[in-house]
């Protein structure tokens, strides 16, 4: 908070003396002119605290937007959940599978997304992220041609996928089909589907407000993204098509497309936004491709597998051999950092960072096999390393490294490695709102139930804490909500709570 005003001191004049021979006639008490004097001076000392009492509220009102925009801008990172007004409640509580169903949150607070089903017709829906409850739903393949998988095996739903990103926030982008995938004999396989359709819906009330349907290459189903306010579309070749990259306006025009190799076995074709390129991982290289379709870099891939993107990066692994009880056959494992700029390379697998609020820039976490941290520079340049850390998934604020020991919680310096605090209040890893660590507490006050615990991420005391749904046994973040999951014995089934 910002401090006071300065003080000022202000004299009330009752008098003034008369600098000439003490028995000079001088003004009487309801002379005019003293009358004015006193009141110009009150008037003056009046205006000077008015001035100084403004300031200090227009500053305090400056510091208390630019710490809601700070908040604004953490927690609208994927990792982080959206700030709580204080001790969180339960919202609403549904199967875990509840949520599978939705890939999008929109600004008008729905949760939208395909409903997976392997039988019947596929249908976009919208849930209210406050209740839970269905705010409104679509049908858009009839699933009547379904083809049957084969029934030795067991059936996965897979009906496609919705995405948003596009300049209009109302409008969501979906890829439904009516196909399926199911394992048998320990085999994956899919079940190709006999319709896919393309549209644009408007997230509102799920209208179609474009069908892109045609721009499909029959045959294929596609992977879908977007950027730069295109609809981007990735499908190994189908009826004597070459595999591509094509981008698409919501229109339906089209506006680039960049040939690709076709996938083989595991290694797919897979595209994301970083920053202000598009990221295409293909079999054989990392192409990075600006706005227009054009290459900005291509980066081998020489055996190199994608194990993470965030933040600005993508992550290639070299895996390392082993043989049949772990043991390390080759050198240790390393990690190039892409960056739309140029690449470096560092020792170790890439630690996952959940948020970074880029107090620190360019800062990467690897771990090596001995499950030593090390932190490195945007340079590749290594900063310090730490023995303690034994959990995926930290949190970057303000210059600290937010992570679990295995035990308890422990703040880090981002520069130097130093331990700023420890705390036993969790031994989980956190998500945070942009104010506070969120996280299951380790022990919860005696005779309650299981409890969510919010730290100051400055010092690691707590804030406050609230119950949780008897059994939870994590707390996450999806689509921005702060979720208790835990398992139900009654239903034997994994259960969820929505938490505000």
């Amino acid at each position: 908070m910002a401090g006071r005003g300065a003080r000022h001191d202000v004299e009330l004049v009752e008098d003034d003396e008369p600098t000439s021979d003490a028995a000079a006639p001088g003004p009487t008490a309801d002379d005019p002119a003293r009358v004015r004097r006193r009141r110009r001076r009150l008037s003056l000392g009046a205006a000077v605290l008015a001035v100084a009492v403004a300031g200090a509220v227009v500053a305090q009102g400056v510091v208390d937007r630019r710490e809601r925009a700070r908040v604004a801008a953490i927690a609208a990172q994927p990792g982080a959940v959206e700030p709580l007004a204080g001790p969180a409640t339960v919202l609403w509580d549904a199967p875990a599978e509840h949520l599978e169903q939705v890939q999008v949150r929109t600004p008008g607070g729905l949760l939208v997304g395909l409903a997976h089903t392997a039988e019947g017709p596929v249908r976009a829906v919208a849930l209210d992220a406050r209740t839970g409850e269905t705010a409104w739903q679509v049908e858009l393949v009839d699933g009547a041609d379904r083809r049957a998988p084969d029934l030795r095996g067991s059936v996965y739903a897979q009906s496609g996928s919705c995405t948003g990103g596009l300049s209009d926030e109302h409008l969501v982008v979906c890829l439904a089909h009516d196909g399926s995938a199911y394992v048998a004999n320990d085999t994956w396989a899919e079940v190709a589907p006999t319709t896919t359709r393309l549209v644009v819906l408007d997230s509102r009330d799920g209208s179609v407000v474009a069908d892109l349907s045609d721009t499909l290459v029959e045959g294929s189903t596609p992977t879908l993204t977007t950027f730069d306010d295109l609809v981007v579309l990735h499908a190994d070749g189908a009826q004597d098509e070459e595999p591509s990259v094509r981008a698409i306006r919501v229109d339906g025009t089209a506006v680039w497309e960049v040939p690709v190799p076709a996938s083989t076995g595991d290694a797919q074709t897979f595209a994301t936004s970083v920053g202000d390129v598009l990221a295409v991982t293909t079999p054989t290289d990392l192409l990075l491709l600006d706005a227009r379709g054009a290459t900005v870099r291509s980066v081998p891939l020489d055996g190199h597998v994608l194990m993470g993107v965030g933040h600005g990066a993508l992550y290639l692994s070299a895996r390392p051999a082993r043989d049949d009880d772990g043991t390390l056959l080759g050198p240790p494992p390393r990690t190039t950092v892409v960056r739309a700029d140029g690449d470096v390379e560092v020792d170790g697998d890439v630690f996952g960072v959940g948020v970074d609020d880029g107090s620190v820039p360019g800062l990467v976490l690897t771990t090596g096999v001995d499950g030593q941290m090390q932190a490195w520079d945007r340079d590749g340049r290594a900063l310090w390393s730490y023995d303690e850390t034994s959990a995926w998934g930290a949190i970057v604020l303000d210059g600290r490294v937010h992570l679990t020991s295995g035990t308890e919680l422990v703040a880090l310096d981002a520069r130097t490695g130093a331990e700023l605090w420890r705390s036993d209040a969790t031994s989980r890893s956190p998500v945070t709102d942009g104010r506070y660590l969120l996280a299951l507490a380790a022990v919860p006050a005696r005779g309650a139930r299981s409890q969510l615990v919010a730290l100051d991420p400055s010092d690691g005391s707590e804030v406050w804490r609230s119950p949780l749904p008897d059994g939870t046994d994590e707390v996450e973040s999806q689509l921005h909500l702060l979720i208790a999951y835990g398992y139900d014995a009654g239903s034997d089934a994994l259960h969820l709570a929505v938490l505000g």
